[in-house]
């Protein structure tokens, strides 16, 4: 009978013990995952760090080039400008007149070219050079006002010159004449008028 006992005591104390193993062995695994629960790893920072955006500049279109408009060109600035009336741009300094024909307008002058002074008597140009006065009503008498075209121009037209007088217009097929001197360019546009070259120097 005691030794029935104390078997049964055995017994029962390696059930402890096993249990005991089991619990401990459960606890450790428990507490080996939350261990691992615990790692805390960096989160990535997946912000996106975003550069300010660079406003476009648009830079403005630019005319080709550094080209003037003659549209933009007082008449005196076109005159000046062309080779054939370097004798006219003299005269026009002579008479004070550069800075009217710069600032007034619409106007519209008949231009004689150089070989139209050129033809002019020597003694006669010298003289008008040196009468301003006289040179002046000579030179207005070739402008008139108003941006006259050659398609405004008909035959027996007459135009008031600045100078106050008229001057006659004729018309020949494709010939055009102011006072009998011939229109040998026309239609060159300024800022502030038109010209038109003639082949000679006309007088009131």
């Amino acid at each position: 009978m005691k030794r029935s006992v104390r078997l049964l005591s055995l017994f029962a104390a390696a059930l402890l013990l096993l249990a005991a193993c089991s619990s401990a062995e459960e606890a450790g695994g428990t507490a080996t995952e939350g261990g691992g629960a615990a790692e805390t790893s960096e989160p990535a920072d997946d912000t996106l760090v975003s550069e300010p955006a660079l406003e476009e500049t648009s830079e403005p279109a630019t005319d080709a080039g550094d080209d003037t408009s003659s549209s933009g060109e007082s008449l005196v600035d076109i005159a000046a400008e062309n080779p054939q009336l370097t004798q006219l741009v003299q005269a026009l300094e002579a008479a004070g007149l550069t800075s009217a024909l710069e600032e007034a307008g619409p106007l519209t002058v008949f231009a004689p070219n150089n070989d139209a002074f050129a033809s002019l008597d020597q003694s006669d140009l010298t003289e008008l050079l040196t009468n301003p006065q006289q040179l002046g009503d000579i030179l207005r008498y070739h402008v008139v006002e108003g941006a006259v075209t050659s398609s405004d121009l008909e035959d027996g037209q007459t135009l008031t010159t600045r100078e106050g007088s008229e001057l006659t217009v004729g018309i020949d097929g494709s010939t055009v004449t102011v006072d009998g001197a011939e229109v040998v360019q026309p239609d060159i546009e300024a800022g502030n008028g038109v010209i038109h070259i003639i082949d000679g120097v006309i007088r009131p």
